[in-house]
């Protein structure tokens, strides 16, 4: 049944079950007794609006827009469902999308989202898309960045210490007795890695140890990436402990301690838990970040700007775990 049908049935004017449907009554200055007669017909009868239409009747899509890099991963996906369940409280549906650590891709996803009239948007940015976030800012639409800052960008952020919980870790390797360790990490200016790399750079020099760092590609992570990992640890017997920027830098890592041409054993810990880290043997050290608090940070955020008659930036930095277990003791 269509509005017009509703209305002749109700004898009232189209515009009057429009402005009702859509949440306008009293500010249209409708009676609550007509108001009340209109809902209960269309509860009577199941009409559901349609979604293009409501949009274009409210100026609101109750979408929002989640890009990240991999949303099938143990960090995103994760996040993902989290934030979906709480903004689905507020009657927000989600859109989602993978940029795979591609610019180009992550600009074209972004102009999709605004073509399909997102209400806001939730990025977690890969490198050279400054521009194109510049414009969101610059446009007033909601956006919250998350896991990678922008710098020099006047944006709504959420994220963890990288750098203070990477110290932590390397500290706690640096306590077990572990003098030769190296890192592995992604060859990328993200600021979370560049914080990640710089405090296990600053924490080996306060001890005058030399640093050995092994930089992966990202492309390379799923095929290739334990391969260039092992060939790096047979050139470098000497380390007696690992330390890798991210969960999946530490399965291929745990892949090519597997496969080393001379056994040995090696510590090793990791930024981001996994939900194989627990079964593995040994057991995974890792620091473990925050994703309920992550995401229920960034809907507030969002859901805040969204409500807002003013703009507003904000930032939370929420706090990781050392998550202690054998592969670093």
């Amino acid at each position: 049944m269509s509005i017009s049908e509703i209305a002749k049935h109700l004898n009232v004017s189209k515009s009057t079950v429009s402005l009702v449907i859509n949440g306008k009554a009293e500010k249209s200055r409708i009676s609550k007794v007509l108001t009340k007669r209109v809902l209960d017909y269309i509860e009577e009868i199941g009409y559901k609006p349609n979604a293009l239409a409501k949009s274009l009747a409210t100026g609101k899509s109750r979408t929002i827009g989640l890009i990240v890099e991999n949303i099938g991963d143990s960090f995103f996906g994760p996040i993902a469902l989290y934030i979906e369940e709480y903004l689905r409280k507020y009657e927000y549906q989600v859109l989602y999308s993978s940029t795979m650590g591609n610019n180009k891709l992550a600009a074209e996803i972004i102009q999709t989202m605004i073509d399909k009239q997102v209400d806001g948007l939730i990025l977690a940015p890969t490198d050279h898309i400054e521009k194109e976030v510049k414009r969101i800012v610059d446009s007033n639409t909601p956006i919250v960045l998350f896991d990678r800052k922008i710098l020099g960008i006047d944006a709504n952020y959420v994220g963890t210490n990288n750098y203070e919980a990477s110290t932590t870790a390397i500290q706690h390797l640096l306590e077990q007795g572990y003098r030769n360790i190296g890192m592995v990490t992604i060859n990328s200016q993200q600021p979370q890695m560049q914080d990640r790399l710089q405090a296990y750079l600053t924490t080996l020099d306060q001890h005058s140890l030399k640093p050995h760092v092994c930089l992966t590609s990202f492309s390379e992570k799923k095929e290739h990436g334990w391969k260039e990992i092992r060939e790096w640890l047979d050139k470098n017997t000497h380390l007696d402990a690992l330390y890798f920027s991210t969960n999946y830098l530490c399965v291929m890592g745990i892949k090519a301690l597997q496969n080393l041409q001379n056994e040995r054993q090696l510590a090793f810990i990791t930024f981001d838990d996994h939900e194989i880290f627990e079964l593995v043997q040994p057991p995974v050290s890792c620091i473990r970040q925050p994703l309920e608090k992550i995401a229920k940070s960034i809907v507030h955020m969002l859901v805040t700007q969204l409500t807002a008659k003013e703009k507003c930036i904000a930032e939370d930095i929420i706090p990781s775990e050392l998550q202690i277990r054998k592969s670093s003791l």
